[in-house]
């Protein structure tokens, strides 16, 4: 772990949620499809046993006789139906839901273990228990120390509760929590449905109840399941959590890579708008507009933040809050690119079409980008204005 860096975690992180959520796809609609199949082919013995025995809807019951020993036939056959179980669909849910709480926990192991490596004087006063057996099997002092610091992360990943193991994350390792866009509530809801799931059969007890909340209004008894509503959800919350705090560690442990991160943070943005995941685009632009920049690389990434986050505001409606940091994003000087940005999201159509040929000119725009970047259509949208920029982007329509 002391050749990682926060980067590579954090990057493993996000192949991990993605790779499940590829899978959870993928298989999902699948799933449902067998397990529709299974009820369909219930539903056809059903009609097959009715038919033998003589059974039409379409007549009045009293019109319809029947021997006993008829009956008994049918009956001993409704007996051998096949079992009805969602059981495809549902063994794909859970088990993707219980990877997503995994790894988010190797997650928070991993930070822990990378901090510890690297700043290991704050672990000097700690006591360790080692014996001499178990000294004599490490080559150096070296191995023994990353040795005694992975027991010590797997020490505090099985007795801390989720609750202390953030305030050890937020009290001793000084890492801000970003309680106001991270809804640990919910994590917490996914961590206990998860204990739920593997240690009690699905089924709710007190101990939920009483650690949740119960937002769900769940009663004891009651058995817990992942809809595809839920897992994704899931995967919002423990991908926008996992993703803010290894931008917070990476900000107070590797500051030396802290351009880097700004641009990690901009492309995560920008990927969740071409997804249209605007809720989340939202919330990932909550982050990056707390911070301040200090070189004009960072400036020029913030600044490409902000429009990311206008963007993702229209796209929601929300034209109180699009207006105000409008207002906020200054163009006068910048970039042709940038004032064609606001005078889109302004809906200042008379400012567009010579900000594209000006845009187009610097090779800031063609016509890949025009169908392809999400600020593009607000504009795509319109019919007359969308033909006009088609012509100045095919043509190469000089500068007015």
């Amino acid at each position: 772990m002391e050749s990682s860096t926060v980067s590579i975690i954090t990057n493993g992180f996000k192949n991990n949620l993605f790779a499940i959520d590829f899978y959870f796809e993928k298989f999902g609609s699948l799933a449902q499809s067998e397990d529709q199949s299974a009820v369909e082919d219930k539903n056809q013995y059903f009609k097959q046993c009715m038919d033998e025995l003589g059974i039409d809807k379409t007549k009045p019951k009293e019109e319809q006789n029947f021997s006993s020993e008829d009956v008994l036939i049918f009956a001993k056959k409704i007996l051998k139906a096949p079992k009805l179980s969602h059981q495809n669909f549902e063994i794909l849910s859970r088990s993707s839901f219980l990877m997503l709480n995994n790894y988010f926990e190797y997650l928070l192991a991993d930070l822990l273990t990378y901090y510890y490596q690297k700043f290991k004087e704050s672990l000097n006063e700690k006591n360790f228990k080692i014996t001499l057996k178990e000294l004599n099997e490490f080559e150096n002092i070296q191995e023994a120390t990353t040795s005694l610091i992975l027991k010590e992360v797997e020490s505090m990943m099985i007795d801390f509760s989720f609750h202390k193991l953030l305030e050890h994350f937020e009290n001793e390792l000084g890492i801000e929590l970003e309680n106001q866009i991270i809804n640990w509530d919910k994590i917490e809801e996914f961590r206990e449905r998860r204990h739920l799931i593997v240690h009690n059969s699905s089924v709710v007890n007190k101990k939920y109840i009483v650690r949740t909340n119960n937002p769900y209004n769940l009663k004891q008894g009651d058995k817990v399941n992942i809809s595809i509503e839920y897992f994704n959800e899931a995967f919002k919350e423990f991908y926008l959590a996992g993703l803010l705090l290894c931008y917070n560690c990476w900000g107070k442990w590797d500051k030396e890579n802290a351009d880097q991160a700004l641009k990690d943070m901009l492309n995560e943005s920008f990927d969740n708008l071409k997804l249209e995941k605007y809720e989340l685009v939202k919330r990932i632009t909550d982050y990056t507009n707390k911070i301040d920049a200090r070189n004009e690389e960072q400036e020029n990434v913030l600044l490409r933040a902000k429009f990311n986050r206008c963007i993702a505001l229209k796209k929601l409606n929300n034209q109180t809050d699009l207006k105000k940091d409008l207002k906020k994003i200054k163009v006068g000087t910048a970039l042709p690119l940038f004032q064609l940005g606001h005078a889109i999201l302004s809906e200042k159509e008379d400012s567009i079409l010579p900000l594209f040929k000006q845009t187009k000119a610097l090779e800031d725009v063609d016509l890949d980008k025009y169908n392809e970047w999400p600020l593009y259509s607000f504009v795509r949208e319109k019919e007359d204005l969308n033909e006009q920029v088609l012509n100045i982007l095919k043509e190469g329509d000089n500068i007015n």
